[in-house]
């Protein structure tokens, strides 16, 4: 049954409204923007992934032996096609001699412990960081040829290689 003077269209269902569908437009949209998001954290992990393999001198075949995960799954990984699980995360870190936690951050996941907040680093990881050139951020930003998810990607990956834990 329908109530009193609401209009139906030919499949029972009554017509959206204008407000209905920008309220459903700014749903997509999100959906969309927090699935661009998670593609350039992805992206931009798989490419640290890779450029620290690289810099290891290691091959592909020779990282899934150390890490006892297919090479074909960890070229998805690097392609950002795949978000590895925790365990193999931990893996590949020991595999490239890095800090879980520094590739669990690089992953986006939380590692910072409140009550180890205060614990001392390593005489190594010590050091202050030095500040990142002035601007480098900002014209990534500014760059009018970059769509927004390539700028999310790019400024990922610039901040995973200068970034000190």
């Amino acid at each position: 049954m329908s109530r009193a003077g609401e209009t139906r269209t030919h499949g029972g269902r009554r017509p959206r409204s204008a407000g209905e569908t920008a309220a459903d437009e700014l749903r997509e949209n999100g959906r969309r923007a927090a699935e661009d998001a998670w593609s350039a954290q992805v992206n931009a992990l798989g490419g640290f992934i890779r450029a620290q393999r690289q810099m290891a001198k290691l091959s592909l075949r020779e990282m899934a032996a150390m890490t006892k995960v297919s090479n074909a799954y960890l070229s998805q990984v690097e392609r950002g096609l795949h978000q590895p699980s925790l365990k193999v995360l931990r893996s590949i870190a020991d595999a490239l001699h890095l800090n879980t936690d520094q590739m669990l951050s690089r992953a986006g996941w939380s590692v910072g412990d409140p009550d180890t907040a205060g614990d001392a680093a390593p005489a190594e990881e010590a050091a202050p960081a030095a500040a990142p050139p002035p601007g480098v951020e900002a014209a990534i930003e500014a760059d009018a040829r970059l769509s927004d998810e390539q700028k999310a990607a790019l400024l990922g990956v610039y901040r995973s290689f200068v970034q000190r834990d």
